[in-house]
């Protein structure tokens, strides 16, 4: 018995399938003015096979792409933030457009589009670090629900050294950097992952009492302590890495309820360019 209606069924992905997918989940119009967000090189009529997530295209993640047979890469951040007047291969930049251009790989960014989004990078972060209850840290001018960062609470109250430890240990990093009395009392937090410190005031008007970010310098240190907020430096790098995993869950799980045929797979480059010794 048959209903009439024909179905054009393709197990095909296409670039434009990654565009509709990552625009659903975090739209280019919530990106910062600064921003370079969307899909910045490539045909969206081309068929995928491969998709590449990363926190940056670097050499290393294009050469990746390259030996591992990618016809697609997802980036957190953009490969350029400024109009390029010329690709050549002088340039870094465009040298990696053009290897990537001449292997037909795609190259999509969702920067601070997916910093506010549900689900995207700060909602990741707090999830990693078990604090709950949060709202938007600095709300879109135009859509409340969404916005930087997040305001939260810890379950149980800890003192400064205790967090930085539990952090130090959920983010998997060697060392962390920290402003303020260890034996502080904590309970509710801000955070931002990235960059974060051009939002520390959002954290300080809602009287949390740590600010979890990246990227803090010295002078922005003074005001956050001069305010009674304590700090921990969480680094750029893994505030943010915690993205790449969500966004390969998310389109794998889109994929398969589709049923298109596509491989979905992080870096296994290491993105972390600060170290100890």
């Amino acid at each position: 018995m048959t209903t009439g209606v024909t179905t054009d069924v393709t197990t095909n992905v296409t670039v434009k399938w990654i565009v509709d997918e990552m625009e659903a989940w975090a739209p280019t119009s919530w990106a910062e003015d600064f921003d370079n967000v969307g899909l910045l090189l490539g045909d969206t009529s081309q068929v995928v096979k491969k998709i590449l997530v990363a926190l940056d295209a670097t050499e290393s993640v294009v050469q990746e792409a390259i030996s591992g047979n990618y016809n697609a890469i997802i980036t957190h951040h953009p490969l350029t933030y400024s109009p390029l007047k010329r690709i050549t291969t002088c340039d870094p930049i465009g040298r990696k457009l053009l290897l990537l251009a001449r292997h037909g790989i795609s190259l999509y960014a969702a920067h601070t589009n997916l910093d506010k989004a549900t689900g995207g990078v700060n909602d990741c972060l707090a999830e990693k670090l078990g604090i709950t209850n949060t709202t938007p840290m600095a709300k879109d001018a135009i859509n409340n629900n969404i916005g930087i960062g997040r305001i939260g609470e810890l379950s149980n109250e800890m003192t400064l050294g205790e967090l930085a430890g539990y952090v130090k240990n959920a983010l998997g990093l060697k060392d962390i950097r920290y402003s303020g009395n260890l034996s502080a009392k904590i309970k509710k937090i801000a955070m931002c992952g990235g960059s974060g410190m051009s939002f520390w005031k959002a954290a300080r008007d809602a009287k949390c009492d740590v600010y979890i970010t990246g990227d803090v310098k010295y002078s922005d240190a003074l005001g956050v302590l001069d305010a009674g907020l304590c700090i921990l430096d969480i680094t750029h790098f893994s505030g943010e890495d915690v993205i790449i995993e969500a966004i390969v869950k998310r389109l794998r799980k889109k994929a398969t309820e589709c049923g298109f045929k596509v491989e979905i797979h992080p870096t296994s480059i290491n993105g972390q360019i600060f170290y100890t010794i």
